[in-house]
């Protein structure tokens, strides 16, 4: 089995990252995951759960689970990989 370098990888291998990382600091706010998955026209929209809490698991996004819905917003360390992968 042959591993493939980083740099070698397709661009749009953080495409995806980057999008989704972009519609929260664009919102600037807590954003349930139907809600952006719609925004990010992302589907079937019930895979933005795993998706999302894929990035909280990261550290790219904070989680509240304190009211019914779960919620997500930007955290500090995605605020700092969007920077990244802007540059990149």
């Amino acid at each position: 089995m042959t591993t493939v370098p980083l740099r070698s990888r397709p661009p749009r291998y953080n495409k995806l990252k980057q999008c989704a990382l972009e519609i929260f600091d664009h919102h600037g706010g807590w954003l349930s995951p139907p809600d952006w998955a719609v925004l990010a026209k992302f589907y079937p929209i019930r895979a933005s759960y795993s998706y999302l809490k894929r990035l909280h698991y990261f550290g790219l996004l904070e989680r509240d689970t304190s009211s019914k819905c779960v919620l997500y917003r930007l955290s500090a360390k995605g605020r700092e990989r969007l920077l990244w992968l802007r540059a990149g």
